[in-house]
């Protein structure tokens, strides 16, 4: 049987096989990769269409949100595996 991960947002997510440190690691991963994104921002190379005009790949609010959800799932799983301790 599968085992899943609920976070305090509500969603839940399947857990890996190696258990929450290797959940918490993808998480890290996401949240890393976001902050570059967010870094990355003002390059031209990020060039998306959208209501008509070519801004950005992603909006700066999206990048914003998901670097919240992504550290909000790391401190998540952090105080887990800290109150499992």
């Amino acid at each position: 049987m599968k085992a899943f991960y609920r976070y305090t947002d509500g969603e839940a997510e399947e857990i890996p096989e190696g258990g929450l440190e290797a959940l918490l690691e993808r998480n890290r991963g996401y949240l890393r990769n976001y902050e570059e994104l967010e870094c990355d921002l003002d390059d031209p190379a990020y060039v998306a269409r959208g209501n008509g005009f070519c801004d950005a790949k992603f909006s700066e609010d999206f990048v914003e949100g998901q670097i919240a959800k992504y550290r909000a799932r790391v401190n998540d799983i952090l105080q887990s595996l800290k109150n499992r301790e």
